[in-house]
């Protein structure tokens, strides 16, 4: 199973936090060899252990999903307080680089400046308190250590964790920013694309857009070898609705009409508005008897219709119908809908006509 794009943006931040701390192991490994760490091999190789086992049951965890099941997938907060928790522990053997090597933990806070709250600071920082304390407590037993110089070197250290924090929370906070404007930009070019192919006024499909829909019909039907038939429909004597109604009447029709063709399909097929009271239907699968049937039935329908705001209004339907023939262009079989549209226009109107 393929990860999905936010997971795989997450295996690369593990890879990212496990290449650190391979990094951090490496300056163990180097403090050791110099004679700085107070650890025979035995306890490099388990500290080694743990480390990159760790690592491996973290993108473990990505990689199979398992991290779905926590509040915060992205395993941020564990990752870190387990890193800090290693840096102390073995800052608790590094001797004279003690100081040196709690300064690691400034830079895994770095790694959840994008990532965490100030709740998730605050919890990471009393975190390394109890860390640091529980340390002192360790070395004060062990060895005894020089309390002023100790709570001196403490002061600074979380000095320097509070100066983190805030940056970590800054870019965060423009990280957030960041997403809500690139949420903004995502909606709002939703809703031009969307303008940009349906009718205003009926919600449509539009007549530019018809016309990509119809390339893409053509397409898989000599590909596919099924059949489709165009409609071309038009509402008979629509200028007296406007002239009796006004144009928001006009309009209302329109609307309702718009609906009604849209509850009369498939949703394989599409609807469109070329413009004016002239609509398009694309039946696809369907042979022109079976179009004609739909049509009829249309049609038909029309008589009992109740327009909402055109009290005792009554419209009639011309429809034009003509079916693909492969390989012949799309524009041809809209040209012959649009002849068989006029000759029911010239027959009388309130008829469908198939060529």
């Amino acid at each position: 199973m393929q990860p999905s794009q936010k997971q795989r943006l997450r295996l690369r931040r593990i890879l990212l936090a496990s290449s650190a701390s391979w990094l951090y192991l490496l300056l163990c490994w180097l403090a050791f060899l110099a004679g700085y760490m107070q650890l025979h091999l035995q306890g490099m190789l388990v500290l080694s252990f743990v480390v990159l086992a760790s690592c491996v049951i973290f993108f473990l965890l990505v990689r199979f999903d398992l991290n779905l099941r926590f509040r915060e997938p992205s395993l941020t907060l564990p990752q870190m307080c387990w890193s800090i928790l290693v840096v102390f522990v073995s800052a608790y053997f590094a001797g004279s680089l003690r100081s040196l090597f709690l300064m690691m933990a400034l830079i895994v806070l770095m790694f959840g400046a994008f990532r965490l709250d100030l709740k998730g600071f605050v919890r990471v920082g009393v975190f390394c308190a109890i860390c640091y304390a529980l340390l002192l407590i360790a070395l004060q037993r062990r060895e005894g250590i020089e309390l002023r110089q100790e709570l001196i070197q403490a002061l600074e250290f979380f000095v320097l964790l509070l100066g983190v924090s805030m940056l970590g929370l800054e870019m965060s906070g423009l990280r957030q920013t960041l997403q809500l404007r690139n949420r903004e930009l995502q909606r709002a070019f939703g809703q031009i694309q969307q303008q940009a192919i349906t009718d205003e006024l009926t919600g449509l499909y539009n007549r530019r857009f018809a016309k990509t829909m119809l390339s893409q019909q053509k397409a898989l039907a000599d590909r596919g070898g099924y059949d489709f038939v165009l409609c071309l429909i038009d509402l008979d004597f629509f200028k007296a609705v406007n002239d009796r109604y006004g144009h928001s009447g006009g309009d209302a029709v329109l609307r309702q009409l718009a609906g009604l063709l849209q509850r009369s399909v498939r949703n394989a097929d599409f609807v469109a508005r070329l413009g004016g009271e002239e609509f398009l239907l694309a039946l696809t699968r369907t042979d022109p008897e079976g179009a004609q049937r739909v049509l009829q039935r249309l049609r038909e329908t029309m008589a009992d219709v109740q327009w909402d705001e055109c009290p005792g209004l009554r419209l009639t339907l011309s429809v034009g119908v003509s079916a693909y023939r492969s390989p012949e262009p799309w524009e041809d079989v809209l040209q012959r809908c649009d002849e068989a549209l006029y000759r029911a226009k010239d027959d009388g109107r309130d008829q469908v006509v198939l060529l």
